[in-house]
């Protein structure tokens, strides 16, 4: 429940949704559904038979300022600092302590975030949509992954509680708390309140785009008007909330086929709503 502001906070500034967790790896073209709060891949566009091969691109380089992200954090202190490596040299390092503000505040830091995207959704499109509704697969909600971000180099630390802090030291004379936050050398020496602090030495962190499939405007104007027309029988109260379902529950069994799929269906970039939806 922690990691809400991080995963809204970076879908709002860089357009990319963090998996979760983030270490979950995720491609072009796969297949999802929310279960349980969090996206899960279930299977690829590639094995979904469609006629034509995704087209990715080659791996696109993000800018680094993009990914830099914090929630109200304080840098309390800062100081340098400096020790004898035992072969008679001595080393400096910088030690910082950071205050986060409430439960759910962070600061998270990444380098070279690598992006590939789906370079032939349009020409795919018609062909995934009869192939996850109809022939192979039954889904009325699904995503379908078109763009992924990978870094190889990372950190996040998320507070538990009001006034959490986080001080930490690492070799070098490093005033930028989010590189000190991910470097090699970084080591905590004291931590009060914290929900996380996780690097990812090894382990690269993956975010994503994705389209989402929706009932067309087509149809929801159909099913809106449906209910407009036979307003005797739903009261003001039936309507307002089928305003808030989806209208795609007043279809017929014999109304969504093969041959009517493609105007039942489209698709829209997963939004805001679809973050608020995730458990972290």
């Amino acid at each position: 429940m922690f990691k809400k502001n991080f995963y809204r906070d970076c879908y709002l500034q860089t357009g990319w949704l963090p998996m979760q967790p983030l270490t979950q790896a995720v491609a072009v073209g796969d297949v999802c559904q929310v279960l349980q709060g969090r996206f899960q891949p279930l299977l690829n566009l590639e094995h979904a038979h469609l006629v034509e091969p995704l087209h990715t691109s080659a791996p696109v380089p993000l800018a680094p300022p993009d990914f830099s992200l914090a929630r109200n954090v304080i840098l309390a202190a800062s100081e340098a600092r400096w020790s004898d490596d035992g072969d008679g040299e001595r080393r400096q390092w910088t030690r910082q302590a950071l205050e986060f503000a409430q439960a759910g505040d962070f600061l998270f830091y990444c380098k070279e975030a690598r992006a590939r995207l789906l370079r032939n959704w349009h020409q795919l499109r018609d062909d995934a949509t009869i192939k996850l509704t109809q022939t192979h697969f039954g889904f009325r909600e699904v995503y379908v992954v078109t763009g992924i971000a990978r870094t190889d180099e990372w950190a996040l630390a998320v507070a538990g509680q009001p006034g959490a802090r986080l001080e930490m030291s690492a070799a070098g004379d490093n005033g930028n708390w989010h590189a000190l936050l991910g470097h090699a050398s970084a080591r905590t020496e004291r931590s009060q309140g914290m929900a996380s602090y996780e690097v990812g030495r090894g382990q690269p962190a993956y975010f994503f785009k994705a389209k989402k499939l929706i009932l067309s405007d087509k149809m929801h104007d159909r099913y809106l008007n449906h209910l407009f027309d036979n307003e005797a029988r739903h009261s003001h109260l039936e309507i307002a909330s089928w305003n808030k379902a989806s209208l795609l529950n007043l279809s017929r069994a014999n109304e969504l086929t093969l041959n009517t799929c493609i105007e039942f269906f489209s698709w829209a970039d997963l939004s805001l709503d679809d973050v608020e939806r995730l458990e972290a």
